[in-house]
């Protein structure tokens, strides 16, 4: 995880362009392509997903109070590590076990 990237979409709004839901190892992953509030791109990938929930979608999305909270320290299970959540509007939300973000404005 680059931490300088997660502080740019961390508890912020982002539009969500690309949004694809893989199968692999057997468990899930999200891979999302999405533009922030200053206007840069950027790619996240989370892995292991679980309890995964999405409601009122269409592209492009907007994910308004975007957010992602460490429970490592409250003892939760490795594939419930990261809470990934839409605060505001409640569009997007699911626990995985490890998450990148990388630039795409190259």
């Amino acid at each position: 995880m680059n931490s300088n990237f997660f502080s740019k979409v961390d508890g912020k709004s982002i539009i969500v362009y690309d949004f694809e839901i893989t199968h692999n190892d057997d468990s899930l992953c999200i891979k999302m392509s999405c533009i922030s509030e200053d206007q840069n791109a950027y790619f996240i990938v989370f892995e292991n997903i679980s309890k995964l929930k999405l409601s009122d979608i269409s592209y492009p999305f907007q994910i308004c109070g975007f957010e992602i909270l460490d429970y490592n320290s409250r003892g939760y299970q490795s594939d419930s590590r990261f809470f990934v959540n839409d605060y505001e509007d409640e569009t997007l939300s699911f626990f995985c076990e490890k998450f990148e973000i990388f630039n795409a404005n190259r």
